[in-house]
């Protein structure tokens, strides 16, 4: 994963609290519809999620080391737009399938929105693990509501969103971690004399 800016960076940890966050619920709902919800399982859920933010948060402090460039706000009004659409795909399906007492599978259907909305946000961020986040949901999605007997299909749908959301917001910081292993200062020369050099050009 190539990385040259703050900006990259702080995204990826964005991203993995968004993933570690979202990915405890799901788990917690899971354990819920199971009947496994007990005091020794939340503590577990709460120490991963603990470490997964302390992580994030780490690559947030190291990512000021880091050149960082004008927020585009194409993206950030993207960004919104795509968050809007999931939601309210995510509410009419819940109540659509509650109301024909499918109600069954409202977990499975919102793991396959949740999966299809990454698509587009891997082309916005340039962020390629995206597309194999959102195949993997959409995938689980769709075998879970096959596969899984439906007294089950709640908890055992949910249990493996919650888990594919965790990994992939471990992955995320992995990598990112990795990425920052090149010296930031180069980097910031590198920028700065491209932007030099272009300035160059149009002066001439």
């Amino acid at each position: 994963m190539k990385i040259q800016t703050a900006n990259q960076l702080s995204g990826r940890a964005i991203g993995a609290l968004f993933g570690a966050g979202f990915g405890a619920i799901w788990l917690a709902l899971a354990l819920y519809a199971l009947g496994r919800l007990s005091a020794v399982l939340v503590a577990g859920l709460l120490l991963v999620l603990a470490g997964l933010v302390l992580a994030a948060l780490g690559l947030l402090r190291t990512a000021k080391r880091w050149p960082r460039v004008p927020d585009d706000p194409a993206i950030g009004r993207a960004f919104g737009w795509i968050n809007a659409v999931q939601w309210a795909a995510v509410a009419i399906v819940a109540v659509t399938l509650n109301k024909l007492h499918l109600d069954a599978y409202v977990m499975c259907a919102i793991t396959a929105i949740v999966g299809l909305h990454m698509f587009p946000l891997a082309r916005l961020f340039r962020y390629p693990a995206h597309y194999v986040t959102g195949a993997v949901l959409v995938t689980w999605a769709c075998l879970s509501a096959v596969m899984v007997p439906i007294e089950h299909l709640q908890g055992v749908s949910a249990l493996g969103t919650g888990i594919i959301l965790w990994l992939s917001a471990a992955v995320t910081l992995a990598l990112a971690f990795q990425a920052t292993r090149r010296p930031a200062d180069s980097l910031a020369r590198r920028l700065a004399n491209s932007a030099n050099t272009r300035a160059a050009r149009l002066t001439r």
